[in-house]
């Protein structure tokens, strides 16, 4: 349909509004409320527009176009009521900078005037020179508000990661409905009136009450009212560098805001981030190893490059063969794990191995079917559990998760007992209504299996990193009965990439010659076992030779003879495999410091050793030399279980009241090495928090925030009771680095 706009005539789909319309047209229309990302709202009242043959001025960001309309932007009526609208809103904002007679001349004094303690101008905000208001201001050509400032001053509420002042909210809601679009709403319009604001019920914090601090409410808000804390007052990016989140297979692509060599701020690219990636990039520039380092009388000494890698090399010389071994992991780039595996293989005639397993399917295809989903994603791969929503798959899960909350049919078996409603829902595939003998299968019912079995052919069984191996195993046996694909998110953001190496599949065998004592060497690169799996230290200190290579003095480094710092995912060039097989680039957005990229330093070692084949230059050479993408098939059975012992039955509900299940949490990633080295990721974890039903907290006389033991067969386990509906009764719920259930008992402590 066709339009005309200012005078200007432009073609435009059906439902588009008048205000895309007029943006499409190269007419920019103001407004505070609308977003790209969000619903229209009206709400700001600053879009009005004139639309011939109507009444009044109606809302351009609200209001469909029509074929033949007649729109005009600029009338002066029109201007005047916008610069009344927006005087009057900010007669209860600090505008003074707007219409200082000295604006913009202020400069030299301008980071005093931040330090100041209230906001009352523009010179004075976070997000000075960022903020849309000041745009809005200048397009509207407001030169004076002549009504009196009425606001009074509110407290500044601190949260985790960012500030909200009220002081500078404009009330136009962004933020409120960016929280509901993510399924929470922890967040509302509180009060009436002047009183009218913006927070959580009963002023309580964030953290308290459900808040995943996904960022999501920060990146809409138009003025200073929400502003991270990290680069807080650091101003304007000198250039912004779009890459990849180094965290999850999700894959989401972010932009860095880079000023003088330092990140300022991460956001989103077309991509939905959750906390790890909006805010959990502090770890690129804290606490980094800039030097190689060399165990010399007990001690890790610093040394220059050349002195690390002559020791490295004569070190791992002597234990050419099947006594060494190469630990690598999916957080790493295609070419630094390609480069591994070349340099394990024809360097050390050995192997090379990651436990990442992953399998590769193309969301964007099995989305328009049906599929089922094992796991909580939200908490290992959140943003790919929000593109599952829209599905509503069915969801195999004991606690209500946020996918449960949006699902066609929630199954709810008991902690443990996954494995036995997939098997019995195949089972509903591969007999006939006739022949089919089960009952209720461990709280889920015959009808619900029946609904399910009908739904589900054809369909794709998604099994989250957190499932246990008998659950991959069922779900495999589900995803063949059914005609389907079983799909398998990767934890790290590689996983693929390690996967279409093929790292995986000597994985097991690795851990267990580790763990006899028929490893008397070994390689680390970007891998914490001494973290994550305590128990591996005393294998880990009795090897002759330990070469570890990663971002920080882990724990692990700690142990290794020779220590060799690498730069971070912002610091170098290369790719991630995606899901469905794609490159994703990773771009270096600052110069590393005293450190080198993963590939490089294997390179580099490799030629120490008189290796030949490893003269590359760049990432992108590295890149050129790798084999081309493989589809491997999947045996959930091989899932790399590190050399511990996994649950692989039912579990036994008599010995203990409770059962606690333990799995991967939002706020810590993998082994908790990068999440760390982030303050506010620190802060959320400094205490298990036990997830209890709140009929069972109150018949123990459990509240809120009170101190936990949990006793069980091994070492006692101590946290701080959350009172959670999303755990069924008898269930408690806690953050574990492995996904296990335990029987457990539950005492407070005084």
């Amino acid at each position: 349909m066709r339009l005309t706009i200012d005078g200007r005539e432009i073609d435009v789909a059906l439902g588009t509004t008048v205000k895309e319309a007029a943006r499409l047209a190269g007419v920019r229309i103001p407004g505070l409320c609308d977003h790209s990302e969000l619903e229209p709202y009206g709400g700001c009242r600053l879009c009005l527009v004139e639309i011939a043959g109507m009444r009044g001025y109606p809302s351009s960001c609200t209001l469909p176009a029509s074929d033949g309309m007649q729109v005009k932007t600029d009338g002066h009526a029109l201007q005047d009521l916008r610069r009344s609208i927006l005087e009057m809103l900010l007669s209860e904002h600090p505008s003074i900078c707007l219409t200082c007679e000295r604006a913009g001349r202020c400069d030299e004094i301008r980071e005093p005037m931040r330090k100041v303690p209230r906001t009352i101008g523009c010179r004075y905000c976070p997000k000075d020179q960022r903020c849309e208001l000041q745009e809005t201001a200048l397009l509207i050509g407001l030169e004076k508000v002549e009504l009196s400032h009425i606001s009074s001053e509110k407290a500044v509420v601190r949260s985790p990661f960012f500030d909200r002042d009220p002081n500078l909210c404009i009330l136009c809601g962004r933020c409120v409905r960016a929280c509901q679009a993510r399924g929470l709403g922890v967040i509302a319009f509180n009060l009436r009136g002047f009183d009218t604001s913006i927070g959580t019920a009963f002023e309580r914090p964030l953290e308290d009450i459900g808040c995943r601090f996904c960022g999501a409410c920060v990146d809409v808000c138009p003025t200073g009212a929400l502003v991270e804390r990290g680069g807080r007052f650091a101003g304007s990016a000198e250039k912004m560098i779009v890459t990849t989140c180094p965290y999850c297979s999700a894959n989401c692509q972010i932009g860095l805001e880079v000023s003088s060599e330092k990140i300022l701020r991460a956001r989103p690219e077309g991509s939905k981030l959750c906390v790890r990636g909006r805010f959990g990039l502090e770890f690129v520039q804290r606490d980094r190893l800039r030097r190689p380092l060399l165990q010399k009388r007990g001690q890790l000494l610093d040394v220059g490059w050349e002195e690390a890698l002559d020791n490295a090399s004569r070190g791992l010389a002597q234990h050419i063969g099947k006594d060494f071994v190469l630990f690598t992991s999916g957080c790493l780039t295609n070419e630094a794990l390609f480069m591994a595996q070349k340099f394990a293989r024809q360097v050390m005639n050995s192997e090379a191995v990651a436990g990442d397993l992953a399998s590769p399917f193309d969301l964007e295809r099995l989305s328009n079917g049906p599929m089922i989903v094992i796991g909580d994603l939200a908490e290992t791969n959140p943003a790919l559990e929000m593109a599952l929503r829209p599905c509503r798959p069915i969801v195999v899960s004991s606690m209500k998760t946020l996918l449960a909350k949006e699902a066609s049919l929630w199954l709810a078996p008991h902690p443990g007992d996954e494995p036995l409603v997939l098997e019995a829902i195949t089972e509903a595939f591969t007999k006939t209504e006739k022949d089919l003998e089960i009952g209720n299968v461990s709280g889920v019912s015959l009808e619900e299996i029946r609904t399910a079995a009908a739904y589900l052919k054809g369909a794709s069984a998604f099994a989250g990193p957190d499932c246990r191996p008998a659950v991959l195993e069922a779900a495999g046996r589900l995803a063949s009965a059914c005609g389907g694909q079983l799909c398998l998110p990767g934890r790290n953001c590689n996983s693929q990439g390690a996967f279409a190496l093929g790292l995986q599949e000597n994985c097991d065998a690795a851990v267990q010659n580790l763990l006899d004592g028929m490893i008397k060497a070994a390689y680390f690169i970007g891998f914490n076992p001494a973290r994550i799996f305590p128990k591996w230290v005393p294998y880990l200190e009795a090897l002759e030779f330990l070469v570890v290579q990663d971002l920080f003095l882990t724990e692990t480094a700690r142990l290794a003879d020779v220590v060799l710092p690498a730069a971070s995912f912002a610091e170098i060039e290369g790719t991630f495999t995606a899901s469905d097989g794609r490159l994703l680039p990773v771009r270096q957005a600052v110069k590393p410091m005293g450190c080198q990229p993963d590939w490089q330093i294997t390179a580099m070692l490799a030629r120490k050793m008189g290796a030949c084949g490893f003269d590359f230059c760049s990432a992108e050479e590295v890149k050129r030399a790798m084999p081309g993408p493989t589809r491997q098939s999947i045996r959930p059975e091989s899932s790399p279980r590190f050399g511990l012992k996994m649950q692989a039955g039912p579990i036994p509900k008599e010995t203990h009241p409770f059962l606690l299940v333990e799995g991967p949490s939002l706020f810590e990633f993998g082994s908790g090495t990068r999440t760390s080295k982030v303050s506010d990721l620190q802060y959320l974890t400094k205490d298990l928090m036990v997830e209890i039903h709140p009929l069972d907290a109150a018949r123990l006389c459990i509240s809120p925030g009170d101190r936990l033991r949990l006793e069980s067969i091994g070492e006692p386990i101590e946290g701080r009771a959350k009172i959670s509906r999303r755990v069924p009764r008898g269930v408690l719920h806690a953050f574990g680095k492995e996904s296990r259930v335990l029987n457990v008992e539950v005492r407070r402590d005084a």
